[in-house]
């Protein structure tokens, strides 16, 4: 299994537990939990499973407990790897075939048909591929779908974006105009957007910018609820989100109604707050007329809650779980990489060194920018900055033993 699938599992068990790690459930409320995690069906990742035992939910619990981080969550490297285990794929494509063809015949029917005919398939192994590669959805049209209301403030944020108005870039001497995007965060309760704010792009630095600075203003939500944009899935706004112990949830595909609170803001906003915007404006002055609007946006009376919201916000204070003071380190890209026996790394054209102790050892990379600084991690800790080699350096270190000392 590649790093970034062992990551991707490890997030996903992340998710799975995330109900258990809230501290204002009940004590005794663990086995009742556990046991409506395991009554749910999942996609979990690389695997055809869709069923999680309550052994294993507990497993992954208290592993996690032990230091609260993700990477103890990560699936230990396979002993049999190079060993095939799964169902021969000739075999297989054959099962799927006459299953599609004849889908009202037993599969007990069809696995003994083929057995007959020279070709094994195991029971366990066709329900498996009938049930990945069966169709199994459900129209829109027929979903059982139900008005909702979180039951704290900072349960729930919505998050989405929008395409805003031109603004005036000027680059260069040279003067041009350039769509504008709004990225935006709502508290699920109290309706407050805690934060918004336009950029001259749609991208994960935005964003992460946009989030940092409603986390700092506002405090850690439990969850962030969005749909599947391309920033919102970049694997920094996971990561980042799950070491903060903020679980990312994400709005089914194509159906704009379960975030229907925000899309009602995005609404709102284009029928009073746009039209008001002069032709011709920058980003800047953009961003201030809009902090303007959402304040009073925020302080006036909504009649979906029968108060403002910033009223129901603050009646609600106790929920607010305080950001760390330094956020941008937790959404940093990551590489991992083996150290060389002379205790160096290959980094983007880079040599870098590595302090004494890691030759051999797997480390993992943390950068912003695969030009700027990078920092080591061994095991989930810090083991530093990573510099350059100065081989000239290195060159007139004393190691002791041998010939004149070298």
């Amino acid at each position: 299994m590649t790093d970034r699938k062992r990551e991707e599992t490890a997030l996903f068990r992340f998710g799975v537990i995330f109900p258990l790690l809230d501290e204002r459930r009940s004590r005794g409320s663990l086995r009742r939990l556990v046991n409506e995690i395991c009554s749910r069906q999942y996609e979990i990742p690389f695997s055809s499973r869709r069923v999680i035992r309550a052994g294993t939910v507990r497993t992954w619990y208290y592993r996690y407990l032990r230091d609260r981080r993700i990477e103890t969550l990560m699936p230990k490297s396979r002993r049999d790897v190079g060993e095939s285990r799964t169902v021969d794929l000739e075999a297989a494509n054959e099962l799927l075939r006459r299953h599609s063809e004849n889908p009202d015949m037993p599969l007990t029917t069809l696995v003994r048909t083929m057995a007959e005919e020279g070709q094994t398939v195991k029971m366990h192994s066709a329900y498996r591929l009938v049930a990945r590669c069966g169709s199994g959805s459900t129209n829109a049209d027929e979903r059982n779908q139900r008005r909702f209301e979180m039951e704290s403030c900072n349960d729930c944020w919505m998050l989405d974006a929008m395409v805003g108005p031109k603004v005036i870039v000027e680059e260069g001497g040279s003067r041009r105009l350039v769509t504008a995007h709004c990225f935006a965060f709502m508290d699920d309760k109290s309706r407050l957007v805690t934060h918004a704010q336009f950029y001259l792009n749609e991208r994960t630095e935005s964003l992460l910018d946009c989030m940092w600075k409603a986390f700092n203003r506002r405090g850690l939500p439990v969850r962030v609820y969005t749909d599947n944009g391309a920033a919102m899935r970049d694997f920094r706004l996971k990561y980042g989100l799950a070491s903060l112990e903020v679980q990312l949830t994400f709005a089914t595909a194509y159906h704009p109604q379960s975030k229907a609170k925000l899309e009602r803001f995005w609404r709102t906003m284009r029928m009073q707050f746009l039209p008001t915007l002069p032709q011709e404006q920058t980003l800047y002055d953009l961003n201030r007329a809009l902090d303007r609007w959402v304040d009073e946006y925020n302080n006036r009376w909504h009649s979906g809650i029968g108060m403002s919201p910033v009223e129901r916000y603050i009646s609600d204070l106790e929920a607010v779980r305080p950001a760390p003071a330094d956020l941008p380190p937790l959404f940093r890209f990551r590489e991992e990489r083996v150290v060389s026996a002379a205790r160096t790394v290959s980094f983007s054209g880079r040599l870098l060194e590595v302090p004494l102790g890691y030759g051999g050892k797997r480390i993992e990379l943390r950068y912003f920018s695969r030009d700027g600084e990078v920092e080591a991690f061994f095991d989930g800790r810090s083991i530093g900055m990573l510099r350059p080699v100065d081989l000239v350096h290195n060159g007139t270190v004393f190691r002791g033993g041998g010939r004149n000392g070298r």
